[in-house]
């Protein structure tokens, strides 16, 4: 990590960022044998990702329960839900761009004969050998948000490191604000504080691990940022979950 990206970790800022595939990009949200996904990365798989300089919460292998309580609160980066982006061109490099539209899903079929019974059935519901399975072509691309610091460069995202970059922007930050709000983002309510469901008055629900919200309207602390004539309105985190995020 450069030492420019060393100051900007902890520094209290946000960043609007954009998330390159540079593989095929998978992970299974929806279906059983014929998977799909939906149009949006959850926010703790970013968060491992973009916090790759802290070594205690990189692990090689930790079993089937999440450490998030155990994790969390030791990253210095907060990364919202991230989105399938609508732009019509990528970033390849710093000021220059590709003309691309993101492409549809691509699937992957698997049918796959057990070699004891030359079936390709085992009768168990749970190792169906039968399939689809969901994929993103290299170069699409997901926008989202990120605070305390510049995730910017070269990540390796979820189980499969699928290789992407991330280039990011510096938002000028105007206020800080509470109230009912739409954020810009894709929404993870369980990262906010105090928000019940009395505070949400409209929200379509995503339904993934973790749970997102989108569309939202809902009464919480949030910032009020700029970007040239742009305004973008970022839900702030749960300071006592993210007690190593420096907070504007």
């Amino acid at each position: 990590m450069s030492s420019q990206e060393k100051g900007e970790v902890g520094n209290p800022s946000i960043y609007r960022c954009r998330l390159i595939a540079h593989d095929y990009l998978f992970f299974t949200t929806l279906g059983f044998r014929d998977t799909r996904m939906s149009g949006y990365i959850g926010n703790y798989a970013l968060m491992y990702a973009v916090n790759r300089h802290i070594q205690p919460v990189q692990r090689n292998a930790s079993g089937t329960v999440p450490s998030y309580s155990e994790d969390l609160p030791k990253m210095a980066i907060y990364a919202t839900p991230a989105s399938v982006s609508t732009e019509s061109g990528v970033p390849i490099a710093e000021e220059k761009m590709l003309l691309w539209e993101n492409r549809p899903q691509s699937y992957t079929t698997f049918n796959s004969v057990n070699t004891l019974t030359q079936l390709t059935e085992t009768g168990r519901a749970n190792l169906p050998q039968i399939g689809r399975k969901a994929k993103h072509a290299p170069l699409n691309n997901f926008g989202f948000f990120a605070i305390g610091g510049n995730p910017k460069g070269i990540i390796r995202l979820g189980k499969k490191q699928v290789s992407c970059r991330i280039f990011s922007s510096r938002l000028t930050i105007e206020r800080e604000a509470v109230g009912f709000v739409r954020p810009s983002h894709a929404v993870n309510v369980l990262d906010l504080a105090n928000v019940g469901p009395e505070d949400i008055k409209s929200a379509e629900l995503i339904r993934q691990t973790p749970p997102l919200l989108i569309n939202a309207n809902l009464r919480t602390r949030y910032y009020v940022c700029f970007e040239g004539q742009k305004t973008y309105y970022v839900a702030k985190p749960d300071r006592d979950k993210y007690q190593s995020v420096s907070l504007p």
